[in-house]
């Protein structure tokens, strides 16, 4: 038997439950990652974000050599490179693990059905969340969600899987990923580098994170978004760990349920992808002033703690959650721009972009999305005085501020900095006023 492993947002050998299950047979196993040109360009972000890619292909890479196999690389459209593959090749099966998000799984349906047509037998298999969607019956609220998840989560098997021992792989004149990677424009990510995601893993007190998660001077999250993005580790590997510390219960496991959550959301409701879930919410009147969208992206909005997490998110591909949460708020209740605008913003910049969970916490922050609370709109003076009260967040982030004076900042009385785009107050009177009619 001759078949392809297809290496998607699963970029590790341990606990790999596609690759796992097809190094258990006799075949010689051919390793693919394709750079998919249409998500590439559709992306459109900074070139550190595709150099962290190949930085983690690199280390795939390397751990297949180890194994006696190697990761062959491809530019362009997947259905059109397996094509050519599966002529060339004589392949009998293609593995591969399962597609959740919406491009992912549209991109995997025509793989599959080319598989069909072939005669190939296409195989994928749950890897990616710890309980798989279809296993919970719609719930549009979170919280009767968890429980669900939470109950179905004891009857999964979450046990950590290891590395094969050894793969068979055939020498073929195929692209490597140093000769693929020339066609791509990339440049080193001096932020992340692939293998942080185990020491993080080994060294983070998930005890500390229900007390520090919200402390924006604080290294309190355990930024392992970008390692779950990219299957660095296994997000049961994720689990682990933090069960080791942790009651199931804890608010780091919660947090975990919230990004199964989007994709509950996602599996039941598969339109929410460009449309509100809330019905009574479709067709508010947006403002989305360019000036506003352009004050926001390039960080001069007067009000530092915005201020500083753009310039987080453009400098380090990553934002610290509470600040997402306030930008979020920022940009649709203070400015009244179109939730779809805030979420193209942080695809363009975020290394963990998952398009899923972007478009859900996009459309629940602005009150739009599922799980409906009352309407909440957070003021951003009185948020970087709770999470920031020593500005030390501002100040690395913004700093031309880093001599002035707390009080100040906290105040805004600084008349050498921009001045605010917008009176939170006006705002939020302005904001109710289109929310509630």
């Amino acid at each position: 038997m001759r078949a392809i492993f297809w290496f998607k947002r699963d970029l590790r050998l341990k606990d790999n439950h596609g690759l796992y299950e097809l190094s258990s047979l006799p075949a010689e196993i051919i390793p693919v990652f394709i750079f998919d040109k249409q998500l590439l360009n559709d992306l459109d972000g900074p070139a550190s974000r595709t150099g962290f890619l190949v930085s983690a292909l690199e280390r795939l890479d390397a751990g297949l050599r180890g194994k006696g196999s190697q990761l062959y690389c491809f530019y362009g459209q997947p259905e059109e490179i397996f094509a050519r593959l599966i002529a060339e090749l004589k392949l009998d099966a293609l593995y591969t693990n399962r597609s959740y998000s919406w491009t992912g799984d549209r991109v995997q349906k025509k793989v599959e059905a080319l598989c069909r047509k072939k005669g190939v037998e296409f195989r994928d298999f749950h890897d990616s969340l710890l309980v798989p969607p279809e296993k919970i019956e719609a719930r549009k609220v979170y919280s009767p969600f968890f429980r669900l998840w939470r109950s179905a989560l004891e009857r999964e098997d979450v046990s950590v899987k290891p590395e094969p021992e050894r793969l068979l792989t055939p020498r073929l004149k195929l692209p490597s990923l140093a000769e693929t990677s020339k066609l791509l424009a990339h440049e080193v990510n001096h932020h992340w580098r692939p293998d942080y995601a185990e020491r993080r893993l080994k060294q983070y007190n998930f005890r500390s994170y229900d007390e520090v998660r919200n402390k924006l001077d604080e290294d309190g999250t355990s930024r392992l978004s970008v390692a779950i993005r990219f299957g660095l580790v296994s997000i049961r590997e994720v689990l682990a760990a933090a069960r080791k510390q942790l009651k199931v219960e804890s608010q780091y496991v919660k947090e975990l349920a919230w990004r199964e959550f989007w994709y509950h959301v996602r599996h039941h409701f598969p339109w929410t992808e460009n449309l509100e879930f809330q019905e009574k919410r479709r067709g508010l009147r947006w403002l989305n002033r360019d000036e506003d969208i352009k004050a926001v992206e390039e960080a001069r909005t007067g009000y530092p703690i915005i201020d500083a997490a753009i310039n987080q998110l453009k400098q380090e591909g990553w934002m610290h959650n509470r600040a997402r949460l306030i930008v979020a708020s920022f940009l649709t209740k203070d400015l009244l721009v179109d939730w779809r605008i805030g979420e193209r913003l942080f695809k363009k910049y975020l290394l963990d972009y998952d398009e899923v969970v972007n478009a859900g916490n996009w459309q629940w922050s602005a009150s739009v999305g599922a799980d409906p609370r009352p309407l909440r709109m957070f003021n951003p003076q009185l948020q970087a005085q709770k999470y920031d009260p020593e500005c030390r967040y501002i100040k690395k982030y913004v700093p031309e501020l880093k001599k002035i004076d707390r009080r100040l900042i906290h105040s805004l009385e600084l008349p050498s900095y921009h001045q605010p785009i917008v009176d939170h107050r006006s705002a939020a009177i302005r904001a109710k006023r289109i929310y509630l009619g």
